[in-house]
C-alpha cells in the first residue's frame, strides 16, 4: 500500500533529475527486454533523501511487487533464505542500511547474485542448490565504503541522492500543505525550506510542526507568526540547527583553538559517538561550520559567527516578548 503522500512517479518526484533521467531509461529498456530490472545501489550522504521512496517508485513503474526489510534483519544464511523463497518471480527485494547484513548472509548473497541459487541443507551431507527465480536487489545504504566489493560489483544500476535545493524544497513543502487542508504563505514554505538542511525529510517534519500550531490557533493559513512559534518549540535556529548542533559548536568554541575528539564531544552532549560522528557533525562540516582533522574537529570562522548570530536573535526575540 502506498505512503501517504509519497511519491508514486518518477515524474511526481522532485528535483534529482540527473538519477531520474537514469531511472527512466533502465526501466524503459527492462520493460522492452521483458526482464527484471538489474540489481541497484541506492546511496546518500544521510537519510531522509529519498532511497525507499525510489524503491517503490522502482517497483510501481516496473509493475511489480515490492518487499522491504533491513540490513539489521539479515544477519545470516537463513534470514536471507526466508526472504528469497517467499519473492515472486521479477519481484524487487529492498534492503535498506545494506550495510548492516551480516557476514554470512553477504556470502550466501553474493552467491545468489552470481549463479542464482541458494544452498539449502535438508540434512544432508551435501547441501541441494535450490534456483531462486529472477528478481530485483535493491540495496540502500548511506555508507557505501562498508559493503564488500564484490557485492556492490554485482550491482549494475547505482543511483545517488544528493542534498536537495532549497527552492526544491519548498515545493515538496507546499505539495504537503496542499494535503494538510492548511495553506502555507510563501515566506513559510520558504522559511521551512532553508531550515531543512538539504533533506525532504526534515522540511516535512518541519512542516507538520507548522501546521500544528496554525491548526491549534485555529487559523486556515500559516503565517510567519506560526512559523516563528513552530520554530521556537523544535529549537530550530535560521540555517536549520538543533540545540545539539548549538551545543557541539559552543563546546568547540569554548576550547579554540584546542581540536576536539568525537568521544570528548559525545560525553559532553551525552550522546553516543556514532550519533556526533554520523548525525550531528556532517551538517555542520557541510555548512562549513567545523573542520574534521588530525587530532579532532574545530570550529571555523564561519561557526563561531553563527553562534554569534544566533545569540542575539535569542536576545532580540526576548526583547520582544517582554
Amino acid at each position: 500500500m502506498p505512503v501517504m503522500g509519497r511519491p508514486q512517479t518518477l515524474s511526481e518526484l522532485i528535483g534529482q533529475n540527473e538519477l531520474k533521467q537514469k531511472a527512466r531509461i533502465a526501466i524503459g529498456a527492462a520493460l522492452k527486454r521483458g526482464e527484471p530490472l538489474p540489481h541497484v545501489l541506492l546511496t546518500s550522504s544521510g537519510g531522509g533523501l529519498g532511497k525507499t521512496t525510489l524503491a517503490h517508485i522502482l517497483a510501481d513503474e516496473m509493475y511489480v511487487p515490492l518487499r522491504s526489510t533491513t540490513g539489521q534483519c539479515v544477519t545470516n544464511a537463513l534470514n536471507l533464505r526466508n526472504l528469497l523463497v517467499r519473492l515472486k518471480p521479477g519481484s524487487m527485494l529492498l534492503i535498506d542500511e545494506f550495510h548492516g547484513i551480516g557476514k554470512l548472509a553477504g556470502e550466501e548473497l553474493l552467491l545468489v547474485l552470481e549463479e542464482g541459487v541458494l544452498n539449502v541443507n535438508l540434512g544432508r551431507d551435501v547441501p541441494v542448490r535450490l534456483a531462486v527465480p529472477p528478481f530485483t536487489l535493491i540495496a540502500a545504504t548511506t555508507k557505501p565504503s562498508a559493503i564488500s566489493a564484490p557485492l556492490a560489483q554485482r550491482m549494475a544500476l547505482r543511483f545517488h541522492f544528493d542534498f536537495y535545493s532549497v527552492e526544491d524544497l519548498k515545493h515538496i513543502v507546499q505539495q504537503a500543505a496542499s494535503r494538510m487542508d492548511i495553506a502555507f504563505e510563501d515566506a513559510v514554505s520558504t522559511g521551512i525550506a532553508t531550515r531543512a538542511l538539504g533533506v525532504p525529510r526534515l522540511a516535512l517534519r518541519l512542516a507538520d510542526r507548522v501546521r500544528d500550531v496554525a491548526q491549534a490557533k485555529g487559523v486556515i493559513t500559516a503565517t510567519a507568526s506560526e512559523l516563528h512559534l513552530a520554530v521556537t518549540l523544535e529549537g530550530i535556529d535560521q540555517i536549520g540547527l538543533h540545540q545539539e548542533h548549538r551545543r557541539i559548536l559552543m563546546k568547540l568554541a569554548s576550547l579554540d583553538p584546542r581540536p576536539v575528539s568525537a568521544r570528548s564531544l559525545a560525553l559532553a552532549l551525552g550522546v553516543e559517538v556514532a550519533t556526533v560522528t554520523e548525525v550531528l557533525e556532517p551538517p555542520l562540516v557541510r555548512l562549513g561550520l567545523l573542520t574534521v582533522g588530525v587530532g579532532g574537529r574545530r570550529i571555523t570562522e564561519a561557526g563561531l559567527a553563527h553562534l554569534e548570530a544566533a545569540a542575539t536573535c535569542q536576545t532580540d526575540a526576548h526583547f520582544l516578548s517582554n
